[in-house]
């Protein structure tokens, strides 16, 4: 019964691999981190069938079956050592290392010598033996086998825990998060296989982590706007749909289009990078404005942003509106950039049966009402040369 939920889950999990490995290489987007990402998945629909072929023919006796169960228990085991060590290259890949060559022998070099170890066990019986009737036991050195597979995903989390305390430039703390979450699940499937042969362990746990890291990077693709990593615009017509249903006299529904003011000068005089840096800004003021409200907040486009939230009034409402400027001048009073960060912003309340584009359309028109104010009042407020 064990042997047969073990095969149904690895073949459940390969066909799922094997979807995310081909949807993978279809991806034109081949950079460094995909592309070991798709080696990730491959060694382990690699390892997976090794451990459903073994699982076939462990215990059944027929020509030639004695050696092809040693030779596919030192794949396995072998390939147990070497996915941790190809995983650790993904990792170094997301924490921003330049992925060299030497680096890479570095790193792949314990998965060669555990490679090595097996196939000698073939031989000596050091981590695996075979009896004639063909079922596989651990050998005495089963143990190095064990320390080396956990060994070399745990010095990938040890990497990772590191860089958690002390912060890594470039890389933000929710990727690190993203990345020491992907452990739970194949160290709890290792320590509860370690007492007995043959039940679903590492690998087939580590799979299901593959599939779930692969699926939120997927919603993450789909729904977030890759610059600023607020949500984008694509479901904004299934989030209104919804916010009308909840629109009441005690929670009432707003929409906020806000707009940086002559954002295209900060490109214009500064570059491009900088325009990215100032909307990046501009995105985690807006995101922290609208912390504590029910409210998504979307970059709807170029220098244009997006919240729809509910307040119990017009009073509230006007008073969110001066927040969000606010934080705008804040972050003017106390940085030094050479340029000045600054929004207008327009809100409109919901008014029934509004459809979603006359919704826009309202907070849009007092958008620019309150931009062309601005305009008038720019040489007496501010400059771009800070």
């Amino acid at each position: 019964m064990v042997s047969a939920i073990h095969i149904e889950l690895n073949l459940i999990c390969l066909i799922i691999l094997g979807t995310i490995a081909r949807l993978s290489h279809l991806n034109v987007n081949q950079q460094m981190k995909r592309v070991l990402f798709r080696e990730v998945v491959y060694g382990l629909v690699i390892t997976l069938s090794l451990d459903t072929v073994w699982m076939l023919i462990d215990g059944h006796v027929f020509p030639g079956g004695i050696i092809l169960n040693k030779i596919v228990n030192a794949l396995f085991l072998g390939a147990g050592v070497m996915m941790g060590c190809i995983w650790y290259l993904y990792v170094l890949e997301t924490l921003k290392y330049n992925i060299t060559r030497r680096l890479t022998l570095a790193v792949l070099l314990p998965g060669f010598v555990f490679l090595l170890l097996n196939f000698l066990s073939i031989w000596t019986g050091w981590i695996f033996t075979v009896n004639e009737q063909n079922v596989y036991s651990r050998g005495d050195l089963f143990w190095l086998q064990s320390a080396g597979a956990l060994g070399a995903l745990f010095i990938s989390l040890v990497h990772i825990v590191v860089c958690l305390i002390f912060g890594r430039k470039g890389v933000s703390r929710k990727t690190l998060e993203k990345l020491g979450s992907f452990y739970i699940i194949p160290v709890l499937g290792t320590l509860a296989a370690l007492p007995f042969t043959g039940m679903p362990g590492t690998w087939t746990c580590a799979s299901l982590s593959v599939v779930l890291m692969y699926m939120e990077e997927q919603d993450r693709a789909i729904l977030t706007d890759g610059l600023t990593g607020l949500n984008n615009r694509k479901n904004l017509e299934t989030i209104f749909d919804d916010y009308v249903r909840q629109n009441s006299e005690e929670k009432k529904l707003y929409l906020y289009m806000i707009d940086l003011d002559d954002f295209k000068q900060i490109n214009d005089t500064y570059g491009h990078s900088v325009g990215d840096k100032a909307l990046v800004e501009a995105a985690r003021l807006i995101r922290k404005s609208a912390s504590g409200i029910q409210a998504v907040v979307m970059r709807y486009g170029g220098d244009e942003f997006l919240i729809m939230g509910f307040f119990p009034d017009d009073q509230a409402a006007m008073k969110f509106k001066n927040k969000i400027h606010d934080a705008f001048a804040k972050w003017n009073e106390n940085n030094n950039e050479k340029y000045v960060l600054a929004a207008s912003v327009g809100y409109s309340q919901y008014i029934p049966p509004q459809t979603l584009e006359e919704f826009v359309s309202s907070a849009d028109e007092n958008l620019y009402r309150e931009k062309n104010k601005h305009k008038q009042q720019k040489p007496k407020t501010h400059s771009y040369a800070v």
